[in-house]
């Protein structure tokens, strides 16, 4: 190959490489920047929030979602240290309310997104026999719940305890877990004869566990899981949509129902053995049942 050739082509790739990455430079820079969102969440509520943001990214490319887990009170503690966050799921309106005293959440933001009962779960053979609260008090068992100090359901165990005369009488009896996906995880193994948890736990181990459904004059309040954007957000419009997104995905799509989480109140006899009227409610969700 004569000189004038090499020269030739070493100048054509030389111009290849300019343009090809000059059409790099124009794509990524004209793309959108990936919006990293932050969402907290309790276990009641994190597989239901796993599936939904898994779709949520497929159809949101540039948004990117990031779970932390763990009992909501240690949630709280940790936006308060951290001052980091864009979505904040609570597994009660109590945890709500407090947040958004504290000015921790848009309060313009806050929506209800599932409701929970309590119900006795037991594993599948009930090698304990247990139907109902009173064998709690009669058969000599293990009764997990979780950690009442940071884990809402753990506190209307004990609630629930105490509305039916029964607390003093088992709580020597109760074994305690850091929150109630370790609860939930212990009876479907069969380390505790019962526990005390949400009624969406036993859809989490269906082939492990069984449900013992509760007198409705047995139950505390109606319990309310609540969504809303943190105010340490740098992207709020994004979180807002997010929220607004699993608000619907919760009332509309088929998966949350067919796992047990009513988004809709008209709808809790599909899932539950009670009546809307039969529940308590005084003045839980903060006003924004529906």
């Amino acid at each position: 190959m004569k000189p004038t050739s090499k020269t030739i082509v070493l100048s054509m790739i030389l111009l290849l490489l300019v343009v090809s990455s000059w059409i790099i430079y124009t794509y990524y820079s004209q793309s959108p920047a990936q919006v990293v969102l932050l969402v907290y969440t309790p276990p009641v509520i994190q597989p239901l929030l796993n599936n939904a943001s898994r779709e949520y990214m497929q159809l949101h490319p540039n948004v990117r979602i990031e779970i932390i887990g763990g009992a909501t009170g240690t949630l709280l503690n940790k936006i308060l240290l951290t001052g980091e966050g864009d979505v904040f799921v609570t597994a009660d309106h109590e945890y709500m309310l407090n947040a958004s005293r504290m000015g921790l959440v848009v309060n313009e933001s806050i929506k209800v997104l599932s409701y929970v009962v309590l119900a006795l779960i037991i594993p599948k053979d009930n090698p304990a026999n247990i139907t109902s609260l009173d064998d709690l008090v009669s058969k000599d068992v293990k009764i997990g719940i979780a950690n009442p100090s940071v884990a809402p359901f753990g506190r209307m165990a004990v609630e629930l305890l105490v509305k039916n005369g029964i607390y003093d009488k088992v709580k020597d009896k109760l074994v305690i877990y850091g929150d109630v996906g370790q609860t939930a995880r212990q009876v479907a193994l069969g380390l505790v004869d019962v526990a005390i948890l949400p009624h969406v736990a036993h859809y989490w181990y269906l082939n492990d566990t069984s449900i013992i459904w509760l007198n409705p004059a047995q139950l505390p309040l109606m319990s309310c899981q609540m969504i809303a954007v943190l105010n340490t957000t740098k992207n709020y419009q994004a979180a807002l949509e997010f929220v607004e997104f699993l608000v619907e995905y919760v009332r509309f799509n088929p998966y949350p129902l067919e796992n047990g989480y009513v988004g809709d109140l008209d709808k809790i006899s599909s899932i539950t053995p009670y009546r809307l009227e039969e529940l308590l409610f005084n003045n839980a969700c903060m006003g924004y049942a529906k």
